[in-house]
């Protein structure tokens, strides 16, 4: 039997993602004890994935004492293969301090090759299932494809539709809204009066809208669903990993920046669509979203910060409400 250590730090969406990988190792290796390190902030994800046997967690205030001591125990377990999925100079030196037999995983310097017994250098072109698919034919000749999942307790999944009953909100006929992205990646906002038109679209045609997003996208949200007239349930900062999971899950339609929700409503199967600006969506969009990007010159730049923001004001509510096909 094997022991094998997978190695993935973040970020929230790239975590979501790696269930594609989590899975593709249980076929290969059935019966193996899987384990995972990943930063404290991810832990939650794969708390309740049976794949996994054991998490093992970075801590957040880099406390060298706890960071040798994890290390240490790492070692005790003797890692048959240590797969490095992040693949950054940082993790492949994990690697090396986790004491595999093999250590096998992405690099992107060329000198996170030596702390690597077989290695893969980082590509694009494709997308991030694809990705990680790619990875595993080029290491141990794997012939399948992959599966999205998000693992969710039977506590969850029981309590939630008393959670939808709080909120007055029934089984497929509400649309979630996603309209905040990370701090430091303004471009990938869409224009908010977008937001507003296109809330008031569905609640025209009787469908409620819900926005959700992290504490900090409170302020955003609030002023998008005072806005919209009629039906807005605003959600931002007020439900755990699994309820959003649920929610998506349990919406008609979703529409989202790119974003780590973009790749949670992959992984439930809801109809979803994902306005990209700034970032390409062939690099970085699941197979099972849909997507809008901007048809001008400069795309994508991939720049955080823009005075004109012509790519997200390009893109119409309009163009979105084509794509779908929803009856009032």
């Amino acid at each position: 039997m094997n022991r094998i250590l997978l190695i993935k730090t973040g970020a929230f969406g790239d975590m979501i993602l790696l269930s594609v990988s989590v899975n593709i190792l249980h076929q290969i290796f059935p019966g193996s004890e899987i384990y995972l390190l990943t930063s404290e902030n991810y832990a939650e994800i794969y708390r309740y994935c049976p794949i996994i046997k054991k998490i093992f967690t970075l801590s957040r205030d880099n406390n060298i004492v706890k960071f040798l001591k994890l290390f240490m125990n790492l070692r005790k377990m003797k890692f048959d293969i240590v797969f490095d999925l992040q693949g950054n100079l940082k993790t492949n030196f994990f690697s090396f301090l986790a004491g595999g037999t093999k250590t096998v995983g992405l690099y992107r310097r060329p000198i996170g090759k030596i702390f690597l017994t077989a290695s893969v250098k980082k590509f694009s072109g494709v997308n991030p299932v694809e990705f990680q698919i790619r990875f595993w034919r080029k290491v141990i000749n794997y012939c399948g494809d992959g599966k999205l999942q998000i693992w969710i307790p039977e506590e969850k999944k029981e309590k939630f539709h008393f959670f939808l009953d709080i909120n007055g909100l029934e089984e497929k006929k509400f649309i979630v809204f996603h309209p905040s992205a990370s701090k430091e990646w303004k471009t990938k906002l869409w224009k908010t009066e977008y937001w507003v038109e296109l809330g008031n679209f569905f609640t025209r045609k009787n469908f409620p809208v819900v926005i959700i997003g992290d504490k900090n996208s409170v302020k955003l949200n609030k002023k998008i669903a005072r806005s919209i007239q009629g039906r807005v349930v605003d959600l931002s900062g007020k439900t755990d990993f699994f309820e959003t999971a649920l929610l998506l899950k349990n919406a008609k339609f979703f529409i989202t920046t790119d974003s780590g929700p973009m790749h949670m409503a992959a992984a439930t199967g809801t109809e979803t669509i994902a306005i990209f600006g700034p970032t390409d969506p062939g690099y970085h969009c699941p197979p099972e979203v849909k997507y809008v990007k901007p048809h001008i010159s400069c795309f994508p730049c991939y720049k955080k910060n823009c005075s004109s923001h012509l790519c997200m004001k390009s893109i119409t509510p309009d163009i979105l409400t084509s794509m779908l096909k929803i009856e009032n």
